[in-house]
């Protein structure tokens, strides 16, 4: 698994809440090669998975206190918080848009994966763009056998829906992008704790 993603193929992993399709975060042509599997829209940005809150401090600033407060209480989980950006990533990650959203799995299999590699893997659902995402690991084998390097046949996590999105920007304002598993309610009540 891992010396396939540091040679940029494309992987499907377990998360908690659905399997993602994941390669390095850091290779343009492994980026353009997992749209073209996915038949994504190329305008539509890919979110991170990390194993800490630390893998992205390179690529992002995480000195809010807010994404401190959240991260803490919510991560590992199904919270992707989208950040503003440096410009050390492809810029096919994010449409050049200076956000990339980012979240740490609660699935240890895929979070120990990430912390041996020592950098952010992509963590799109495994599904084809407008499909909706799938837990029943036959689908993802006959949808992705022949288009991916490696499929992970370990169970996903018990969550059923995406994970919760939320946008913290330059000025610390937070906007929630897609309520998932996690709401807003219970976002507000940690931030003002």
């Amino acid at each position: 698994m891992l010396l396939e993603l540091n040679e940029e193929k494309v992987c499907i992993l377990p998360t908690d809440t659905f399997y993602s399709l994941s390669v390095v975060a850091d290779s343009t042509s492994a980026i353009k090669n997992l749209f073209t599997i996915k038949k994504r829209e190329v305008n539509k940005p890919l979110p991170l998975l990390v194993s800490a809150l630390r893998d992205i401090e390179k690529f992002c600033d995480i000195s809010s206190l807010k994404l401190e407060k959240l991260s803490n209480f919510f991560w590992p989980g199904p919270l992707t918080i989208v950040l503003p950006v440096n410009n050390l990533l492809p810029k096919e990650l994010n449409n050049a848009s200076g956000f990339i959203g980012v979240r740490v799995p609660n699935h240890s299999f895929t979070r120990k994966v990430i912390n041996k590699l020592g950098k952010p893997i992509t963590g799109t659902s495994a599904n084809i763009s407008n499909i909706p995402p799938t837990k029943n690991i036959k689908e993802i084998i006959s949808t992705f056998s022949k288009t991916v390097s490696t499929i992970v046949e370990i169970d996903c996590g018990k969550e059923n829906l995406s994970s919760t999105v939320i946008k913290i920007d330059k000025n610390e304002s937070i906007d929630i992008l897609r309520e998932g598993p996690i709401t807003m309610d219970k976002i507000k009540s940690i931030i003002s704790n």
